[in-house]
């Protein structure tokens, strides 16, 4: 009671606050309660991603393809979209995918402001399998989602799976793929060969005890990949983030 007395204090402090900065690119970033501000934290300030972004920046092809798979609210897409607007890069496209019907609102509503110019779709189901549900558990911390038999204290929402295949244009090079999906990346790499074997670039997101990181290793290296290594790791969590580079 006293806990859900203080977040809801919090909530309208943030509101008060209305933290809202302009990047470089004239994107614009709100944070809006804590959950928010833990993950512009993790990805603008500790720069979670920026050692991939800086190598796809490089050698940026023309009219890239960005995927956003667990795009949650959209802080990684409208990091990468600043990032390639700001190198000069004008005809980018973004698809980001959130599992989180909460989270996709929030997404779908900050990725149509003006300075993206419909560069970025965003898309409200599961990643990992092609076709049928998942119970997944979510509540108002917005930090990932899981499985419901893994959160079985979190509230149940059953979302439907997306074939990530018909977001896309029809065999078109995708130049740089995040996966953050909560343990379900090794279902995704199983099901999703042919969409990787025309990925050049990829950031997973390894969460280790549900999945096995050795053999979504092992398949990623089937499939032309090399890692360039780990960006991060929270053993506490056995969670860790992993770049790999087509060879």
């Amino acid at each position: 009671m006293i806990r859900a007395l203080k977040n809801r204090i919090r909530d309208k402090i943030w509101i008060f606050l209305k933290a809202k900065w302009q990047l470089r690119s004239g994107i614009a970033i709100l944070v809006q309660n804590d959950s928010d501000w833990f993950v512009y934290n993790e990805i603008f300030c500790n720069k979670e991603y920026d050692d991939a972004i800086n190598l796809f920046l490089k050698n940026v092809p023309v009219n890239p393809l960005i995927v956003d798979l667990g795009a949650n609210v959209g802080y990684f897409t409208l990091k990468m979209a600043d990032e390639l607007k700001s190198a000069g890069a004008k005809d980018f496209h973004i698809v980001s995918l959130e599992a989180s019907p909460l989270n996709f609102a929030v997404l779908q509503q900050r990725v149509q402001q003006p300075a993206l110019s419909k560069q970025v779709k965003a898309y409200v189901g599961m990643a990992g399998y092609k076709t049928g549900s998942e119970s997944i558990g979510h509540s108002a911390q917005h930090y990932g989602h899981s499985t419901f038999s893994e959160r079985s204290n979190a509230r149940k929402i059953v979302v439907d799976y997306v074939n990530i295949e018909t977001l896309l244009p029809a065999g078109k090079t995708i130049d740089f793929l995040k996966c953050d999906i909560e343990g379900s990346e090794e279902i995704f790499i199983k099901e999703y060969n042919e969409l990787l074997k025309r990925t050049n670039m990829a950031v997973f997101e390894w969460h280790e005890g549900i999945i096995n990181r050795d053999h979504c290793r092992a398949m990623l290296q089937e499939l032309g990949f090399h890692s360039k290594g780990i960006l991060k790791e929270d053993p506490p969590f056995r969670t860790s983030v992993e770049m790999f580079q087509r060879i």
